[in-house]
């Protein structure tokens, strides 16, 4: 007797929609998609069409023609409406779907690789500085158009770009842009103006604070200011950590709950013992683990640190979990939506919010502890510091006086 479940196309047993299976399904709606397309784009796009038939939850896929943004976009190059390049995606006015889809064809092969956040943040520029007035570009063009972005990239040089890479750095225009529109509705000009306009204008935004003391160190180094200097922070000690009872219940939370999501539960523990942030860990990849079966370690810095358990235990099963788009991606957290990319750390910090945890407070008490414990140059190859800024870490931690037994009551 004939199974009432075979595919009537492949003739597999298995879940079907109808008389088919979905993988038929999916190869249909596909096939339909790119039918209606040019010969040249067929061609050009074919290597896209064998990732998406390969797609590992063809459910999904069998609908995604035909409720997808990016699909659409997808047939508008297929019928070349649209160029196949990355300037013409550029245009398109659906951010969030071309986003994906670029993700998609550049992993593909098709798009060539890009730097698009860099090139997003320099289109921002043009449109942030249009229609400013004239005396204001004087000063506000060169330092958004060369200060700005020369800044930017020497900290990636340094840092790597994290997620706040590009956010800060269109904080501080628009907070330079502020702050001479301040001085012009006071009457004054940023050549001749005088510490007391600084200081007025930080009473009153005192939230402005680091982001003005870049623009006012620039004016002061090039001559557009001659009576204005940066200020000395008045936050010179590093963030309020959390106690240690507080630190300690969070840990033991991420270590046991099995009811928090699994990534959530790695990345919280690897902030609580590393005091990395959620920046680096959402971007870990396999070749950052060394794991031998018994221990595992994480190579962070140029010393891998071992990991305690019951983190090895969990990091194992998340990379046993199966991956939605590239299944030979080597990312620990990979996007189940960007192909090629990982999770965005922004998913990681709404996790942690919905669980009432400050990954700053977190962090803070992690960094507090190593800074007591460790010496400068360890310190800073695991937590990713530089020297200053664990100079001073060690300093509220009292690491210094840490050495003297006599004092230590």
């Amino acid at each position: 007797m004939r199974s009432r479940f075979i595919c009537a196309d492949c003739g597999i047993e298995d879940i079907r929609n109808g008389k088919r299976c979905y993988p038929c399904l999916a190869r249909i709606a596909l096939d339909d998609l790119f039918a209606a397309g040019t010969p040249a784009r067929r061609e050009a796009l074919e290597p896209l069409r064998q990732r998406l038939l390969r797609h590992p939850e063809p459910k999904s896929m069998a609908r995604w023609p035909g409720r997808s943004a990016s699909a659409a976009i997808l047939r508008e190059i297929l019928t070349e409406d649209i160029d196949l390049t990355h300037e013409a995606l550029d245009q398109h006015p659906t951010v969030q779907a071309v986003s994906l889809l670029r993700h998609a064809l550049v992993d593909v092969g098709v798009l060539e690789p890009r730097d698009t956040a860099w090139v997003q943040f320099v289109a921002w520029i043009d449109r942030f500085l249009d229609g400013r007035p004239e005396q204001m570009m004087r000063t506000l063009g060169p330092f958004c158009r060369w200060h700005v972005p020369a800044r930017t990239r020497l900290l990636i040089q340094r840092n790597g770009v994290t997620e706040g890479t590009f956010v800060r750095a269109r904080r501080i225009c628009r907070i330079a842009a502020h702050f001479l529109a301040d001085l012009d509705a006071h009457q004054l000009e940023l050549k001749t103006a005088s510490q007391q306009a600084v200081e007025s204008y930080l009473d009153r935004h005192p939230r402005h604070f680091e982001p003005l003391a870049v623009f006012l160190r620039w004016a002061s180094h090039s001559g557009a200011a001659d009576r204005i200097h940066p200020i000395p922070s008045r936050y010179a000690d590093p963030y309020t950590a959390y106690p240690i009872d507080t630190y300690r219940a969070w840990m033991r939370r991420f270590a046991t709950d099995e009811t928090i999501q699994l990534r959530t539960r790695i990345c919280g523990l690897i902030a609580g013992i590393t005091g990395r942030p959620i920046t680096t860990i959402s971007g870990l990849t396999t070749a950052s683990i060394i794991d031998n079966g018994d221990e595992m370690q994480l190579r962070l810095g140029v010393t891998p640190v071992q990991l305690p358990p019951p983190l090895p235990a969990l990091i194992r099963r998340q990379l046993a979990t199966p991956r939605r788009w590239d299944t030979e991606s080597t990312w620990l957290f990979p996007s189940k939506l960007r192909a090629g990319a990982h999770v965005h750390a922004s998913r990681f910090a709404a996790d942690l919010q919905n669980l009432a945890c400050r990954i700053v407070g977190l962090r803070g008490a992690a960094l507090l502890n190593l800074a007591a414990t460790m010496p400068l140059g360890p310190l800073c190859d695991l937590t990713g510091m530089s020297s200053n800024v664990a100079a001073r870490w060690q300093i509220v931690a009292a690491s210094a006086y840490a050495q003297y037994p006599a004092i230590r009551l």
